[in-house]
């Protein structure tokens, strides 16, 4: 019965903590690219009620940052959640995928607020549900084009920072049928 009530707490209450801390009137939070962050300790995590599952240190054969690590971590409402580590702890990229979706399933309304906003936790730039929902259609339009295609081919945001290094934010299908968004540098 307590598991029912927290679940129930929760899904009450996140749409609240989901807010960013400058929608909620306070100052803005930095984004995890970039530094080191302590992921289950993000008000993002404690809302979505993250959970390390795994750690895997990466190779010279893994794509991107080979001398890092991949934590992935499980939330309260079936999100996986993927961070690359840089060494020092800092975040160079991450996803937020549904696992298993089928092709051509849609966000519910709460997911695609999810997915709003952990982009923006990840990348400090502000992300509205909306504009994730359109990537998402636009996406399924491209798959239903091109069986091969993860996504729209235009990213949700591009950014370079001043030493030059391009990020971009992204949604689609990644590897496996997960569905969902993600952020960081070398995302194509």
């Amino acid at each position: 019965m307590k598991a029912a009530g927290l679940n129930l707490l929760r899904a009450a209450l996140l749409p609240l903590l989901l807010l960013t801390p400058a929608q909620a009137g306070g100052a803005a939070q930095p984004a995890w690219i970039g530094r080191a962050v302590d992921v289950p300790a993000t008000p993002l995590c404690r809302a979505l009620g993250c959970t390390l599952q795994t750690v895997r240190e990466n190779t010279p054969d893994t794509l991107g940052g080979h001398d890092g690590q991949q934590r992935t971590y499980r939330t309260a409402s079936g999100w996986r959640l993927e961070v690359d580590v840089r060494p020092g702890g800092r975040v160079s990229g991450a996803r937020l995928l549904r696992p298993g979706a089928p092709r051509g399933t849609r966000l519910t309304d709460a997911q695609t607020r999810e997915a709003a906003a952990f982009l923006s936790a990840l990348t400090g730039r502000a992300f509205r549900p909306q504009a994730v929902q359109a990537c998402l259609n636009a996406g399924l339009a491209a798959q239903a084009r091109d069986f091969d295609a993860y996504g729209p081919a235009d990213p949700l945001s591009r950014w370079s920072t001043p030493a030059g290094w391009a990020f971009r934010a992204r949604c689609g299908v990644a590897g496996a049928g997960a569905l969902g968004v993600w952020a960081g540098w070398r995302q194509g």
